[in-house]
């Protein structure tokens, strides 16, 4: 039996229990603490959720929610390694050589020289033009101006898009050119294979 009292100025909240019982000898200590046990304050419960929460669905049956998909797994087989890009390389731009002064009208000219030379090949026409300047103007090392000074007295292809490259390519893999400071000076294997460019008479 509970009973709730009024006080002056709050509540007070009283309950009381009356309980009357019949029990053999030997058991009266057994039923007083089961009655203690049954007034102490209950421990709070925790609802822990279920892994697996049950739901009911539109036909009264329990509908399972189903596990979230582990697609850490997907992510990692799907996702591809970004290509690995290089930096572009930068152009490298060359400029077209300058007429450098050579006197070129005085006797023997180049076109004398290259008259009767088999001139037919870039590298041929570099070869000529270094041997002149060196046998008929004492100019021992040419540069690609020396070189372009005579392709244009000569009105031959200027369209060369790097005026030194036959230069050094006549030194490193003919070995024709020794390099210095001035620049390429034609050495006696480049005279001797000037001289065996001559063509046969007819």
């Amino acid at each position: 039996m509970g009973r709730h009292v009024k006080g002056g100025g709050g509540m007070s909240h009283i309950r009381m229990f009356v309980i009357e019982a019949t029990v053999p000898e030997g058991e009266l200590a057994a039923v007083t603490t089961a009655i203690q046990n049954a007034f102490k304050p209950a421990a709070p419960s925790v609802r822990v959720p279920a892994k697996h929460a049950s739901l009911p669905n539109g036909n009264g049956a329990a509908a399972v929610e189903p596990e979230p998909e582990d697609i850490e797994g997907e992510f990692e087989e799907t996702v591809a390694e970004a290509p690995q890009t290089r930096a572009p390389r930068a152009k490298r731009t060359v400029k077209m050589p300058k007429a450098v002064p050579i006197e070129m009208d005085a006797a023997p000219t180049l076109a004398d020289f290259a008259a009767d030379k088999d001139v037919g090949s870039q590298a041929k026409k570099y070869m000529v033009c270094a041997a002149w300047l060196k046998e008929n103007r004492g100019i021992d090392a040419v540069t690609e101006g020396h070189i372009y000074t005579c392709f244009k007295k000569m009105d031959w292809s200027t369209n060369i898009p790097d005026f030194g490259q036959p230069l050094r390519d006549l030194k490193a893999k003919q070995q024709y050119f020794e390099k210095s400071d001035k620049g390429y000076e034609i050495n006696h294997l480049g005279l001797d294979f000037v001289k065996k460019l001559t063509r046969k008479a007819g």
